[in-house]
């Protein structure tokens, strides 16, 4: 009986596996070309049943997750001397993976963080789980188009390759801070202009903060 539930399990598993192939480009293209309407959908989802949550989508962790796999299967294809560069602790694969998510969750969890604040409501973590899921969503693009646009510009030795990398870095910020504008808009009900500085003040909190983990992993680790 047991060894049928395993089966059981592991059936299961590859399917949603094999699932995310179909999924995720389905849930990437939803989040670039309506952001907003994305974000909502995600908060709706966990008001569902367990089973029929996310039932046609990738869900938002595991989303940022798959992509930052992704972003470090290809930079770990394309400069292995940039990661023996690192503290010996994340050369590790999955240290240097889980780093990655830590701190680039970073960025959902400081937006969602301020949306509950900006709203007046409880700080909770049945309240912060919506907005941090929502907010996971939002960051995948910015993520995808920053990484990939930082590679191009670091190890291409065209110029025009890196014209086109930079153009990418820039239209990431931009559709990152377009789209935390306009939901800091419509949540919390206030101005664009508001909006606008809020998510500019975040994002920069946010890279500051990076800069500053990236400092203590120097110093902590020999």
């Amino acid at each position: 009986m047991d060894f049928m539930k395993l089966l059981k399990s592991i059936e299961e598993l590859l399917y949603e596996l094999i699932s995310w192939f179909v999924f995720y480009p389905l849930t990437f293209w939803r989040i670039v070309r309506h952001p907003i309407a994305t974000l909502s959908y995600a908060q709706k989802e966990l008001t569902e049943k367990s089973e029929n949550q996310f039932d046609d989508a990738v869900s938002p962790p595991i989303l940022l997750l798959l992509t930052l796999v992704m972003l470090h299967v290809l930079e770990g294809a394309t400069d292995q001397m940039a990661v023996q560069l690192l503290p010996a602790l994340f050369q590790d694969d999955r240290n240097l993976l889980i780093l990655r998510a830590v701190t680039f969750s970073l960025f959902p969890l400081l937006y969602a963080t301020a949306g509950l604040r900006a709203g007046r409501g409880r700080m909770t973590k049945a309240l912060l789980r919506p907005a941090f899921y929502s907010q996971s969503y939002a960051v995948v693009p910015f993520v995808m188009a920053a990484s990939i646009g930082l590679q191009v510009i670091t190890y291409s030795g065209s110029a025009l390759a890196r014209q086109c990398g930079g153009s990418l870095l820039i239209a990431g910020v931009v559709w990152y801070l377009g789209v935390e504008t306009n939901w800091l808009s419509k949540t919390i009900k206030i101005s664009l202009f508001k909006a606008f500085a809020i998510a500019l003040g975040l994002f920069l909190l946010t890279l500051v903060l990076l800069v500053f983990v990236a400092l203590g992993i120097g110093i902590v680790s020999p």
